[in-house]
């Protein structure tokens, strides 16, 4: 097993998903469930979180990005777990909010280890919660 295997395997396991290789890339596969207000109703949908890995370098690095899919309403508190996690967020780090009708995707890119970006980003979802308490990410 090479370098690449072991932290896509390392990536699996800190994401509590299944992660694919292809080539130089890995794609991790994790979804969320979301009970969606609109218009007096409520959606619920299951959707697919994309995050993934590339660039993979010697030095452990490699070019990590996520879109992750929020309530308006969760989006302090995802904000807030990722910034207050032990981990700092490396120098080389984006993010960007881009909102849908009752929905927000949230795109992040960082330049650092995989497996500090899956430590955070995993710690980040597991402190959402629905307002009755009920843990939603799959």
């Amino acid at each position: 097993m090479d370098r690449l295997e072991r932290m896509a395997e390392k990536v699996g396991i800190l994401m509590k998903a299944e992660c694919e290789l292809l080539g130089q890339e890995c794609l991790v596969h994790k979804q969320r469930s979301l009970v969606i207000p609109e218009s007096g109703t409520y959606i619920s949908c299951t959707l697919d979180l994309n995050i993934s890995f590339t660039k993979f370098k010697e030095d452990g690095s490699a070019l990590n990005e996520a879109s992750i899919y929020l309530l308006p309403e969760e989006l302090q508190k995802f904000e807030f777990n990722l910034i207050h996690y032990p981990l700092p967020l490396p120098i080389h780090y984006k993010q960007h909010v881009s909102a849908g009708p009752s929905i927000l995707c949230f795109r992040m890119t960082s330049k650092e280890p995989p497996e500090h970006f899956a430590q955070r980003l995993s710690a980040a979802l597991e402190g959402l919660e629905q307002v009755d308490g009920e843990l939603y990410v799959n």
